[in-house]
């Protein structure tokens, strides 16, 4: 698939897919805030991506999950010469699938639980799917672009957004939103509204990591959409001059 010919709401397309397929994202403009670009910090915290990873995987593509991971045994740790030597063992043993400590496992498990039984994800999940790929050519900038959407229903044009978070609290989860995902929030409606002229509403799903495992739906409102367009345009201004200095 090549998304210079096929713009537009893809469903099924798996991830490894899509992120070979070129196309500006959400990602790319987040390192190009400054005049240089840079790693974003998520990526350092590799174990906390890996637990958010296999996070989404569970509770958006639960098949997938029992596919890609497996428990590590209780007491399995990589501590100390010989709970190296027994992780690797362990993971030669289970070649080609993510292994996961037990305890984390077992918070995935709960965090499930406690996920489906919530009365707003209920109610959001009656209808629309997951993992919905977009890709568009952007009519102000002139930019092919891409977006990956946790959760879209296009019968009521709502996209819901997966986070997995420390802290639950309300200043801690505003600031997440204004510092990091205001520019996620505005790409992924600006992408819906190219492609479809639906005027997308925008939740975030925060998820606590730790018990007891507290779940926020959170709406995003028109400040923080703005916010993050503001954002957008100065990220793509900077990657624009970057390519004129080149």
């Amino acid at each position: 698939m090549n998304p210079a010919d096929n713009f537009g709401i893809v469903h099924n397309l798996p991830f490894e897919e899509y992120q070979q397929l070129s196309g500006l994202n959400q990602s790319t403009i987040k390192q190009w805030l400054s005049t240089a670009p840079k790693q974003h910090h998520a990526y350092k915290n590799l174990q906390a991506l890996q637990f958010g990873s296999a996070g989404h995987c569970l509770l958006l593509e639960p098949e997938r999950f029992e596919k890609l991971y497996v428990r590590a045994p209780n007491g399995l740790r990589q501590r100390g010469k010989l709970g190296k030597k027994r992780w690797t063992e362990f993971c030669e043993q289970h070649n080609g699938k993510i292994v996961l400590r037990a305890n984390e496992w077992d918070s995935l498990t709960t965090i499930r639980e406690i996920f489906l039984l919530h009365p707003q994800i209920k109610k959001l999940w009656t209808a629309g799917k997951a993992e919905v790929s977009l890709f568009w050519q952007d009519t102000e900038y002139g930019m092919d672009c891409k977006a990956r959407l946790d959760w879209f229903d296009a019968k009521s044009g709502t996209i819901v957004d997966l986070k997995f978070t420390k802290n639950i609290g309300d200043s801690s989860i505003q600031k997440q939103i204004e510092n990091y995902y205001a520019i996620q929030a505005a790409w992924y409606c600006r992408g819906i509204f190219q492609l479809s002229q639906i005027t997308a509403a925008f939740l975030f799903v925060f998820i606590e990591k730790y018990a007891p495992y507290k779940i926020r739906v959170i709406s995003v409102c028109e400040n923080v959409l703005e916010l993050g367009l503001h954002k957008i345009e100065v990220g793509i201004n900077n990657i624009s001059q970057n390519k004129n200095d080149n």
